[in-house]
């Protein structure tokens, strides 16, 4: 990467390089990074499985367990999926360093910095969030320690484990191991999942910020010069045409990269999904059970779950809402051009324009969902029903036992 934005682009690729997911980077410490990740993610998973295996738990607790199987779950989907489409990621940053370079106007250069800095924001947003889980993790665990010093009792406090694991070892001698364990699965998760958060974010906030150069190409393609019918007849043709060139090159270069969002990362998006709505499901319900049961660990840790997730799918239906707008206004941003100033030739191409523009570029997902605004409050109702199927479930079990 070596460009003029190349500066809002470096958080992601310094979290690229740490989980060994950089696609141009071809070392032998690379291959040593995805082997360690891969055993500490699946490592991590089966001890966090063996549990349901070799005892027996309450419709309650096995929710509860569930929810973090199933981050963990998210965590190896997230990084197997940057390996896998490693192609994909270096093409979205050979584009954008191709648009960076293309893009010479001042104008056009203020819009990409614009929406790169927003990325960026976001970007530093995710990965501070993603750290601060884990040190709630650390506080949760060391927190009856640091509480027999100032508040000491007749005896220690039993030292608490976040997750609900096995290692077949006894946790009280072991406990700063399986701690380090819990904390770098954690750790390396987040990171996972903030990089791919990144890379999409940065290519759709990139997408927005083409589609609005058009849309600005555009409301200026008949040039707002008092002096325009001065000009002669062919050179002023011959200025309009190159105008709108340049403006029909920008947006189809926008609308490719929003249907190459979804051709390239369709399968995964679909799986993220599902695995959304199952962990805001578990979540909410976990909570709820908290709540009742009065557990105020399970009310924090479960509630910054939610948080998190109602984030990162507002994010994206927020981001994908921005590409179905930006769109869509360049059709409205040409009808404001000066149009009546062009040649009758070319008004006939404008009145095209118009009418391709008002179509709209949507991030489709699995050809069912559609990421927008409207979306996010289908992924809410979903969770919501799913909730009541599984309290339902949690009433009926407790009511056969009574």
């Amino acid at each position: 990467m070596d460009f003029a934005g190349e500066r809002y682009y470096k958080m992601s690729r310094i979290l690229l390089s740490s989980l060994g997911l950089w696609p141009d980077d071809i070392s032998t410490f690379k291959k040593v990074q995805i082997i360690f990740y891969q055993t500490l993610y699946i490592s991590f998973l089966i001890c966090q499985c063996i549990p349901l295996f070799i005892k027996q738990y309450s419709i309650v607790c096995i929710i509860k367990m569930l929810s973090y199987i199933v981050l963990t779950c998210l965590f190896i989907l997230v990084y197997n999926t940057c390996l896998l489409l490693n192609d994909n990621i270096k093409y979205i940053f050979d584009r954008v360093r191709y648009d960076w370079n293309m893009l010479k106007a001042h104008a056009d250069l203020e819009i990409l910095q614009k929406y790169a800095n927003e990325a960026n924001f976001q970007t530093i947003f995710i990965f501070l969030s993603s750290n601060i889980y884990s040190l709630v993790i650390v506080i949760i665990s060391y927190s009856p320690r640091v509480l027999d010093i100032f508040t000491p009792l007749n005896e220690s406090r039993s030292l608490q484990i976040l997750y609900t694991v096995e290692y077949f070892v006894d946790e009280e001698t072991y406990f700063f191991a399986i701690l380090m364990h819990m904390v770098l699965v954690a750790y390396a998760g987040g990171m996972a999942a903030t990089a791919i958060a990144t890379v999409l974010l940065i290519y759709i906030s990139h997408t927005c910020a083409l589609f609005k150069i058009a849309s600005y190409q555009m409301e200026h393609v008949c040039t707002s010069d008092k002096n325009v019918q001065l000009i002669p007849k062919d050179i002023k043709q011959s200025m309009f045409y190159n105008n709108l060139i340049y403006a029909v090159y920008v947006h189809r270069r926008a609308m490719d990269s929003a249907n190459n969002i979804t051709n390239s990362f369709s399968m995964f998006l679909n799986v993220l999904l599902v695995c959304s709505v199952v962990m805001m499901s578990l979540s909410f319900c976990n909570v709820i059970n908290a709540v009742t049961s009065w557990e105020k660990l399970d009310v924090v840790t479960n509630g910054v779950m939610i948080f998190g997730l109602m984030y990162c799918s507002f994010l994206g239906n927020y981001v994908g809402q921005n590409i179905i707008d930006s769109s869509t206004a360049i059709s409205q941003a040409t009808y404001n051009a000066q149009w009546y100033t062009a040649p009758i030739c070319m008004q006939k191409l404008i009145i095209l324009i118009i009418q391709r523009s008002n179509k709209q570029s949507v991030l489709t997902i699995g050809a069912l969902f559609d990421v927008s605004l409207e979306g996010f409050a289908t992924l809410l109702s979903m969770s919501i029903s799913y909730v009541m199927v599984l309290q339902s479930m949690g009433t009926l079990t407790e009511s056969e036992k009574k």
